[in-house]
């Protein structure tokens, strides 16, 4: 991206996150990252040989993903690819906008949410959510194309900032409940290290995602 696109990449960006705090708006927005952190248990368990038994999405930004694993390994695997995965896509979008390979990043979106549909979402509001994205998706790349850009910087600087934001809840959540910490608390299962190990990882991955795509942005 050029240093003006940089800026306003950041702006919308920083709505969205702002968007992402009020009510209701908020709630259904960052859905975008709940689908790319399930979407990232489902994908590593099928790359590991294992079982996608259904995934849900939650009105309250919660989802989960169940999954059958043929070893502690792939178990292992699964447990990481959540939050790895809900960093790591942006950063790939982010690359990709660089380049101005828009239509690679709107083939991958559509994807993805296709596959996870079909193959691996099970309850009504997840199915319902997927369907609306999708509509307003297509609606506004193929109706008003010349602003589809504005709705691609949205969805990318939500994930973006979603995805540092809610490893640092996991990560808090280790330290101050570590029964209840998600996928955390799945890892210490799983290994010899602790709760707080995993939660401190969720989060220094995700920030070197975050500096990563900033310097995209910037350099």
């Amino acid at each position: 991206m050029i240093k003006e696109e940089s800026i306003l990449f950041l702006t919308i960006a920083a709505a969205g996150f702002i968007l992402c705090r009020i009510p209701h708006v908020g709630k259904v927005l960052r859905v975008f990252n709940t689908l790319f952190h399930e979407g990232g248990h489902a994908l590593a368990a099928w790359f590991t040989s294992g079982e996608v038994l259904k995934i849900e999405l939650f009105h309250d930004t919660s989802g989960t993903t169940i999954t059958k694993s043929n070893s502690r390994r792939s178990q292992i695997i699964v447990s990481l690819a959540g939050y790895v995965f809900a960093s790591f896509i942006p950063w790939v979008f982010i690359l990709l906008l660089s380049y101005g390979y828009e239509i690679v990043l709107h083939i991958t979106m559509f994807a993805l949410s296709i596959t996870l549909l079909l193959l691996a979402v099970r309850n009504t509001y997840g199915i319902i959510w997927i369907l609306v994205m999708l509509g307003v998706y297509f609606l506004i790349i193929f109706k008003i194309p010349d602003y589809s850009w504005i709705l691609t910087y949205l969805y990318t600087g939500i994930m973006l900032f979603e995805g540092l934001f809610s490893a640092i809840t996991i990560c808090n959540l280790s330290f101050s409940k570590p029964n209840n910490a998600g996928d955390a608390t799945n890892l210490q299962k799983y290994t010899i290290f602790p709760v707080w190990f995993w939660g401190v990882f969720f989060v220094a991955q995700a920030f070197i995602f975050f500096i990563l795509s900033l310097y995209l942005l910037i350099k």
